[in-house]
């Protein structure tokens, strides 16, 4: 199965944000103080908003589970139902996408644990290779606990699509009821509720209205806001200590999934907002291009940290124009090595997919 050639406005430029805003909070909570930490006379609603921008680094990860849904998972059942999907170009997309960023990261892994001094855990580097952290190995570069999830999505849609497609080939369907049963119990590891995440991304795809409605996309931005504040505030952070408030809120499992359907409403909507003018033009076009790298900016960035935090690179104990300075330097460093990481590996996607599919689909 190819990649989707159709191009939602927006959806890259929402997806490189989401990377982004990762990037920004684990930098953030690595080379600033806490909040509550800072001087006195710099808690002022300024540097309130800045600390509340850089803490959503969990919510971004919840938009890449619904966007890898309704890129992946709805164009999957929208082939099924056209009798069009076809198991081994799925299988050689899903694997190239996932397996060049990741391999990329982790032999990026080895030389900074060298440098560091750090032993390398072999088995679980290999577990990572085959993401089985989150299920009998830990994740050996932290953001790699999302990308466990994201493989076995792939899997489980791949799984699925066994029972629906035409050819009766006894051997397919056992294949599927085993894989099913695998699939069962990776997410009794796993936590299931992101797997519902990424099928309303999914079903958001089959959906898409063919007319903005503007109640639609402003009533679900200013919701999932909500959400957003709701989930800030159960987040476990000192400055919410005092407050009580998770008594009176659903689970975060469930606020989370209510922030994923809301999103989901807001995405319908977004992408079918056509740029017009050309500044609007130019921002989707910029959104494209950074996006391109995104994923290899998600998995590597926190080796560029671990990088600076070897070399004593100072923790900020207050907000000031050299320690945004700092900041934004340091970012620009972990941008321009995911750039050049990227560059080697991740752009070579589709020329990889294109050598194997004449090898194997002929």
């Amino acid at each position: 199965m190819g990649e989707n050639k159709v191009h939602y406005y927006w959806l890259d430029l929402v997806r490189f944000t989401a990377a982004f805003l990762v990037l920004i909070c684990h930098f953030r909570g690595a080379f600033f103080v806490e909040y509550t930490l800072l001087p006195a006379e710099q808690k002022n609603p300024l540097i309130f908003a800045f600390y509340s921008l850089t803490r959503l680094g969990n919510e971004a990860v919840l938009i890449f589970f619904v966007m890898s849904g309704f890129l992946v998972g709805g164009k999957a059942i929208e082939r099924l139902q056209q009798g069009a999907f076809d198991i081994k170009g799925y299988a050689i997309d899903r694997t190239v996408r996932i397996m060049l960023p990741l391999i990329s990261a982790l032999l990026l892994f080895i030389p900074v644990s060298i440098i560091r001094g750090l032993d390398i855990d072999w088995l679980a580097w290999l577990g990572n290779l085959f993401s089985l952290q989150g299920i009998c190995t830990y994740s050996v570069i932290e953001p790699l606990w999302s990308l466990s999830y994201e493989v076995w999505f792939y899997i489980l849609m791949g799984t699925i699509s066994l029972f629906f497609i035409k050819q009766n080939i006894i051997s397919k369907k056992i294949y599927a009821v085993l894989f099913l049963l695998i699939c069962s119990l990776v997410f009794t590891k796993l936590h299931p509720h992101y797997l519902f995440m990424w099928f309303m991304g999914a079903f958001a795809y089959l959906i898409i209205p063919k007319k903005i409605n503007k109640l639609f996309l402003w009533g679900s931005f200013i919701v999932m806001i909500c959400f957003i504040i709701l989930l800030q505030l159960t987040s476990g952070s000192r400055l919410n200590e005092g407050t009580d408030i998770s008594q009176y809120l659903p689970n975060r499992q469930a606020l989370e999934l209510l922030f994923a359907f809301f999103f989901c409403l807001f995405l319908r909507q977004l992408i079918i907002i056509k740029p017009i003018k050309k500044w609007t033009l130019k921002i989707n076009q910029i959104g494209t291009r950074l996006a391109a790298f995104s994923y290899t900016l998600y998995l590597t960035h926190v080796l560029v940290l671990r990088m600076f935090e070897y070399f004593h690179v100072p923790k900020s104990e207050s907000v000031n124009f050299i320690s945004i300075s700092w900041y934004i330097g340091e970012l620009t460093i972990a941008l321009l090595v995911a750039y050049a990481v990227y560059w080697c590996f991740e752009k070579r996607t589709a020329e990889v997919k294109g050598w194997i599919k004449t090898r194997l689909l002929k």
